[in-house]
């Protein structure tokens, strides 16, 4: 086995190439069966013909960052940036808050402690997604800021 990256040969399969220090299929400069030098845009290799390996692909939403970031600053007490991302559930329940905590401040400030929840749990998703690590609704990370 060689490096996609560097064109290092390997002794059995290795998570971390010692040459370059990249996973050893994530390149894509060399051959992973002879070593051959490789174009990106290459299907298999000229050299020896096997089919080359390609680096593993992070799932990556086709939500936009730049939207769950811009809904959960200006109404993320509603909840809406959760909506949009497919979490409805906990949409919902950050929507609930904020009209129980609304409903109830009057009396004796009870429901200030409900805006106060709903007001850390919107920080910590607007933390996340400026991050980059909040996921969708299928498990695929919001990194894409294009709209």
């Amino acid at each position: 086995m060689f490096c996609r990256n560097c064109g290092k040969e390997l002794k059995g399969t290795p998570e971390i190439c010692i040459g370059c220090g990249a996973k050893p299929l994530a390149g894509n400069s060399f051959c992973q069966e002879c070593g051959a030098p490789t174009t990106a845009m290459a299907e298999v290799c000229v050299k020896c013909g096997v089919r080359l390996a390609k680096a593993e692909e992070k799932d990556i939403s086709p939500k936009s960052r730049l939207v769950a970031t811009l809904l959960c600053f200006f109404v993320g007490g509603l909840g809406v940036h959760r909506f949009y991302i497919g979490h409805i559930g906990p949409g919902i329940g950050i929507l609930i808050l904020s009209i129980l905590g609304w409903g109830t401040v009057w009396i004796y400030g009870i429901g200030s402690i409900f805006l106060i929840a709903v007001w850390i749990w919107v920080l910590i998703d607007f933390i996340l997604i400026i991050a980059g690590s909040m996921k969708d609704k299928e498990g695929k990370v919001i990194t894409n800021w294009q709209a």
